[in-house]
């Protein structure tokens, strides 16, 4: 199978809803597809075992909820330079260490969103640069937990993104 013919029903700020053509054994299928630029998110280790999680508001959930920091790769950008521009606009730190830990794609059935996960560790406070902030970024909070506080979270149901999920429970099994 493959994609014959790609097509734009609507492009917003961060996504692009198109229209796929897809070849099958079967005959030509369509399918509704979200492109998407890809985001970084990190887990920041302000010491040994302690990470930002960020407590922010979330318009499509209508909630606040815990998250890693993270943010939307700008084209041509790399995942080293959208982790230290996102760590410094929404947390305040810099980071002279980072490691890359895992890539995965939340969602494959609808769109081509990839979220790459880094370990930042040796962190600085920084000014936070306030022309860059969204209004979410603005309001959230920042707070230190310990990892194995992040994990008692994800088992009580109180970090519930699946990012930061992913990354607590990759960094627990692949790095600890």
């Amino acid at each position: 199978m493959k994609v014959v013919k790609r097509g734009t029903i609507y492009e917003g700020r961060i996504i692009r809803l198109c229209r796929y053509v897809i070849e099958t054994p079967e005959g030509l299928q369509e399918r509704d597809i979200v492109e998407h630029r890809g985001a970084v998110a990190m887990l920041a280790f302000v010491k040994d075992n302690t990470i930002l999680l960020e407590y922010r508001y979330r318009p499509a959930l209508d909630k606040h909820i815990y998250e890693l920091p993270a943010g939307i790769l700008k084209p041509g950008e790399s995942i080293e330079e959208c982790a230290k521009r996102e760590l410094l606009e929404e947390t305040g730190y810099e980071a002279r260490r980072i490691e890359k830990l895992i890539s995965f794609y939340p969602t494959p059935g609808y769109t081509n969103e990839i979220i790459h996960i880094v370990i930042m560790r040796d962190l600085e406070r920084r000014e936070k640069p306030q022309a860059e902030m969204s209004p979410e970024e603005k309001y959230m909070e920042i707070r230190e937990v310990d990892i194995d506080t992040a994990l008692e979270m994800i088992r009580r149901g109180e970090i519930v993104d699946g990012k930061t999920i992913i990354g607590i429970l990759a960094y627990e099994m692949l790095k600890r």
